[in-house]
């Protein structure tokens, strides 16, 4: 593994702050998403790429997502052509932006507790889906530096690929990187 070439404190510190501690380690995310991270900015990115491309790797290729929140966001994001991972994944994003609005249009009901504010990252570990049930579980991390493990429970209103989420069961633990 190869250490993260000097990019400054701040950029460093908002990578590390998220885990990132090797160079191998940045191929998880690309390049667009990583500067949503505050502390990182265009020179400390071009560090970075120039870093990757001199170890033969390159930042993840850019995910079409249909929303954009202004944190990072990483992990089992790709759909694979199944739509109710897309509305799980869609609805985790919405829900950590606090989108009541956009969230209304995947959601029969607003069934979640109070979620963290200031979320500086969201990461998907996993999306399952099976006819009327699906999972998903990952981690956020706030402003403040703890880390929310969260994990929820979905059913949907019927077997259709456009189904709705008609309720969900959650589970979170926060843990103080501090």
């Amino acid at each position: 593994m190869t250490q993260i070439p000097n990019i400054g404190k701040p950029a460093a510190s908002a990578l590390e702050h998220i885990g990132i501690t090797q160079l191998e380690e940045l191929t998880q995310f690309d390049e667009k998403n990583l500067l949503k991270l505050h502390g990182l900015g265009p020179k400390a990115a071009r560090i970075l790429k120039d870093a990757l491309q001199t170890s033969g790797l390159k930042f993840k290729e850019e995910e079409q997502l249909t929303y954009s929140p202004d944190f990072l966001i990483s992990g089992s994001l790709c759909c694979n052509n199944a739509p109710k991972r897309e509305v799980i994944r869609d609805f985790l994003i919405l829900a950590y932006m606090n989108d009541k609005k956009a969230e209304a249009l995947l959601v029969t009901e607003m069934l979640l507790p109070k979620l963290p504010s200031q979320i500086t990252a969201l990461h998907i570990y996993n999306i399952l889906t099976h006819g009327k049930e699906g999972a998903a579980n990952g981690t956020v991390i706030t402003a403040d530096g703890q880390t929310h493990h969260w994990a929820y429970f979905i059913e949907f209103e019927n077997h259709k690929k456009d189904a709705r989420i008609k309720n969900i069961s959650s589970y979170s633990k926060s843990v103080c990187d501090s």
